[in-house]
């Protein structure tokens, strides 16, 4: 099996570090190939610029965008790994959702509606939070108001079973004991689906 994880955090000594390397190891451990695309790493464009657009329009896609699309064309499950920043995720992935999932690869449309091309992946979405899951939302599950967003409103959007979505609270306050609870945590989902 072929994974991918997009990555989406500025620090390396980050807890989403930590979540990426366990995401690695035991994909490692099961014989899976892991390619891992690190967005501020490589410095990834995300503004989908008038050039972009226009090349879009031409039936052309740009270099950077088309290394991308070719990964997750050959991923069977794609991860997403970043923090939740003012409820929703970093500007580097959502700029990478609105260049690399374009019309034609990641969903199209004809006289029925809306038609996701990317169905038959899988998705797993990691997420961290330095608030706690009912924080800013007035009694309401922010985990629920999240997965409507982004599980539902992009990945499935475009075709994805989301098999996993692990949302980890507080962390900007947990213990080192605690966030190697979280590990372990991440480890037994990993281990059961992958």
């Amino acid at each position: 099996m072929h994974i991918l994880a997009i990555y989406a955090h500025p620090s390396p000594k980050s807890f989403n570090r930590a979540l990426l390397d366990l995401l690695v190891d035991e994909a490692a451990a099961k014989g899976h190939e892991c390619a891992v695309r690190d967005l501020y790493a490589e410095n990834f464009r995300n503004v989908l610029s008038e050039e972009d657009f226009h090349a879009f329009s031409r039936g052309k896609t740009p270099d950077d965008i088309k290394d991308m699309q070719d990964a997750v064309a050959r991923a069977d499950i794609v991860t997403f790994i970043h923090p939740i920043w003012w409820s929703g995720c970093p500007a580097i992935l959502k700029g990478w959702v609105e260049r690399v999932f374009s019309y034609g690869f990641a969903y199209s449309h004809d006289s029925r509606g809306i038609k996701p091309l990317l169905a038959g992946k899988k998705a797993i979405i990691i997420n961290t939070a330095g608030g706690a899951e009912s924080e800013g939302t007035d009694g309401n599950s922010f985990k629920e108001a999240f997965i409507k967003l982004y599980d539902q409103a992009i990945y499935m959007f475009v075709g994805f079973d989301v098999i996993l979505h692990r949302m980890f609270f507080q962390i900007s306050t947990a213990s080192d004991e605690e966030r190697r609870d979280l590990l372990e945590q991440l480890r037994a989902d990993l281990r059961k689906i992958l």
